[in-house]
């Protein structure tokens, strides 16, 4: 009798650990696995070292008001002026260094779309006025570099599999798309088709969205994979990374700037014939990415089981 997997309220209890950094992404772990062990499937864990920041203090002033905001930076410091007022939506690569205010155009929420490695700000868009007025700019972000060792969550078949499945569970912010729904379609698949874990490995990755690699400091759970298990990579047919599904019609995209934003391994160029994003509507994410308002309000039942049917083509055709 095929199982059905309740998806919503699964997402709705691992988006209470968020923010999924840290002991949020500890506790979201621990979920996975009781999840996995409620339904007997066996795992393995794979642990390694890593280094996030976490944000102690964070405060701008604008002529004396003091404006809501949330640091995203590497480092502590002082933002003294608006001569970098940018959206978060350009690359981070090109204000990595820099200090600066940030927003989202498309959000109006206080969206953490990019870190940097400098002092940086993340503002409302609705605050920007104030900010463009001010005469004086006053900020100041606090952040301490924590060391912890993370772990990936491994299930199925590790020695050949034909096809390699990766969701991270981490999030900044509440994470309901990105991507508590990508671990919910990958579980889904596993109670729903657990014949699939004989000739396929399903990898829960942990700490996708920062660390102190630079300049690409997201996706370090992949490379960590990546490093210990590149032979089996190279093996497999097909690699299907599953991530911000559920909030519309899902895609399956294969070019090397979703690759590199999605899945910026090492190898990626090497191995990109065999990469598979399978994603949902990245224009509607835009407007709640790396922030509160994703939620669960932004997902649809109908859209999950979706990318779980076409994840489960994907394997099919492996």
């Amino acid at each position: 009798m095929r199982r059905e997997f309740a998806y919503l309220l699964f997402i709705k209890n691992l988006i209470s650990f968020s923010p999924r950094q840290l002991e949020g992404e500890q506790k979201a772990g621990d979920f996975i696995i009781s999840f996995l062990e409620k339904f007997k499937f066996q795992y393995k864990l794979q642990y390694f070292w890593t280094e996030v920041p976490k944000v102690e203090k964070e405060i701008l002033i604008a002529d004396g008001k003091k404006i809501a905001c949330k640091g995203t930076s590497f480092v502590s410091g002082k933002v003294r002026d608006k001569n970098y007022l940018i959206s978060s939506l350009i690359p981070s690569r090109f204000f990595l260094d820099k200090s600066n205010i940030n927003f989202n155009p498309k959000s109006p929420g206080i969206s953490l779309s990019n870190f940097y490695f400098a002092p940086a700000i993340a503002v409302c868009r609705g605050d920007l006025n104030l900010i463009l007025k001010a005469e004086k700019i006053e900020g100041e972000v606090r952040v301490k570099p924590v060391r912890y060792k993370a772990r990936n969550i491994l299930v199925g078949n590790l020695r050949n599999p034909k096809v390699i499945c990766f969701a991270h569970y981490d999030s900044i912010g509440k994470g309901a798309v990105d991507n508590a729904s990508g671990v919910a379609v990958l579980l889904s698949t596993l109670i729903s088709h657990p014949f699939v874990l004989k000739e396929n490995l399903f990898v829960f990755s942990a700490n996708e969205e920062l660390s102190y690699d630079k300049p690409t400091y997201w996706g370090h759970g992949f490379r960590a994979f990546e490093e210990e298990f590149l032979k089996t990579m190279k093996k497999t047919k097909k690699i299907v990374v599953v991530d911000c599904v559920g909030n519309g019609k899902a895609k399956i995209l294969k070019d090397e700037e979703m690759i590199y934003l999605a899945f910026p391994i090492k190898n990626a160029k090497k191995l990109k014939n065999k990469i598979s994003i399978l994603t949902g509507d990245l224009e509607k994410l835009m407007s709640v990415y790396h922030s509160d308002l994703d939620n669960l309000k932004q997902l649809s039942e109908k859209y999950l089981r979706e990318a779980e049917r076409k994840l489960l083509m994907l394997i099919k055709l492996g």
